[in-house]
């Protein structure tokens, strides 16, 4: 059961419960305001739930994905490190050598370099067939 109530409202909300009277069929402007305000604190309810289920999938997103980021971050840096120890080499070998100039591979490919180019790529092939071996026999979590 309502209760009355004398309440001053400005014009353009007394035009927006009209509004809304009309596009709901009510009759009194008591009844589209209960309505509206329903509406209103099922929406809050809505964004609330959502809002909830959109920060439990942020979790669980970052729960996968953290350990794979920490494993490209180690990878990376191995693979940085290496570059940098390898280079130091050739410097030290190129001043050794008393070298001026260098023939690059898109002039001259050598065999070592093809042999070594090999060796990398059956290294890589090999690693990620023990990844994949790895993945295959661990049980499927959800």
């Amino acid at each position: 059961m309502g209760r009355r109530q004398n309440i001053t409202l400005h014009e353009e909300t007394i035009a927006l419960i009209k509004e809304y009277q009309e596009q709901h069929h009510i009759r009194y402007p008591g009844e589209a305001l209960d309505r509206m305000i329903e509406e209103w604190e099922t929406q809050k309810a809505t964004d609330h739930s959502q809002e909830y289920l959109m920060s439990l999938m942020a979790e669980r997103f970052q729960d996968i994905f953290s350990e794979e980021m920490k494993r490209l971050r180690l990878a990376a840096n191995r693979s940085d490190k290496n570059t940098q120890v390898l280079l130091e080499l050739m410097n030290g070998f190129a001043m050794d050598q008393n070298l001026e100039s260098c023939v690059t591979t898109p002039i001259f490919e050598s065999q070592a370099m093809k042999d070594a180019k090999q060796a990398v790529e059956e290294k890589i092939s090999h690693q990620r067939q023990k990844r994949i071996s790895v993945k295959e026999t661990q049980p499927a979590s959800s």
